[in-house]
């Protein structure tokens, strides 16, 4: 990290810009039934399964995995899968991610990580789940300090995810799924430089402020475009341009909540060339226009 340019920081000791998009989401603990089952699926983000009481089987591709009280599992995102219950049980659900290419990587070169009760590996992990877990209120009604909580448990949780080089894994042929991933976070994180650049120390810095290349993220991962495309939709569903307007409209609301920054600032900050461009695409996402959406936003 270089230091400050700023002549009066220079002796400063800097620590690093972070801005993660950490996300948490269908988190829940059911009592189920020994015929349950709940059908193929997958997700765009990680599941954890925690196992309270009883067993389950998760069928994933080829392979069976079956989980019993205390045994807990990570699935990658985009790993079809399908689960059986084997006895009368109790289970604790959520899905995650954090939009941190190193954290990504990790554990998608991983594709499922699984922590069986009892073992070394499983205690601090199975700490950060209980404590989780201890944070579900049967009113389902949650105060912001409650959401800090689930906030701060999470980090936590992912914390001793990355941390741990012991988890047992499950191998499966992901290659088409990690170059999937690289893209869609090589998008998602050139975006947020792109939007920093733009921002930088409040003013435009023009030799750092270069638009999202979809065509130079694929000559970085050293595949053609029209395979990482192909790969791409394959599994998201929708292209990495597609995918790229998307991550757009999401900052966009964001930076439309900061009531100082304008709106042709906005649509600047993220590439238009022209603020009636961004308009139109903001309109055709979301059913109304920046302006309608900051108004209706404010009420």
């Amino acid at each position: 990290m270089e230091k400050f340019k700023t002549k009066e920081l220079q002796n400063s000791i800097r620590m690093p810009a972070m801005d993660w998009n950490i996300t948490f989401f269908g988190g829940h603990q059911q009592a189920i039934s020994k015929q349950w089952h709940y059908p193929l699926e997958r997700h765009l983000a990680f599941e954890t399964f925690y196992i309270v009481k009883g067993a389950i089987v998760v069928e994933v591709l080829d392979s069976q995995i079956h989980l019993n009280a205390g045994d807990i599992m990570v699935l990658s995102p985009n790993v079809w899968h399908e689960t059986r219950s084997l006895a009368e049980t109790t289970y604790f659900n959520f899905h995650f991610n954090l939009d941190d290419d190193r954290f990504v990587r990790n554990l998608m070169n991983q594709a499922i990580l699984s922590f069986p009760s009892g073992s070394e590996n499983s205690v601090e992990v199975a700490k950060s789940v209980e404590q989780l877990r201890c944070l579900l209120n049967e009113n389902m009604e949650y105060s912001f300090i409650d959401e800090l909580k689930i906030h701060k448990a999470l980090s936590e949780f992912i914390l001793n995810l990355f941390a741990n080089d012991h988890a047992t894994t499950n191998a499966i042929d992901a290659s088409q799924l990690k170059i999937a991933s690289s893209i869609a976070y090589g998008i998602r994180s050139k975006l947020q430089h792109q939007v920093h650049a733009y921002f930088n120390e409040d003013f435009l810095v023009p030799d750092k402020f270069q638009k999202v290349s979809i065509d130079k993220i694929y000559q970085e991962l050293q595949i053609s475009p029209s395979y990482g495309g192909s790969v791409f939709k394959k599994i998201y569903g929708y292209s990495p341009r597609q995918y790229l307007t998307k991550l757009k409209i999401a900052q966009a609301k964001r930076l439309l909540r900061l009531p100082d920054i304008n709106i042709f600032t906005i649509s600047a900050a993220l590439g238009y060339n022209d603020s009636a461009h961004f308009t139109r695409q903001f309109k055709r996402w979301t059913g109304e226009t920046p302006y309608q959406f900051r108004k209706n936003d404010e009420q």
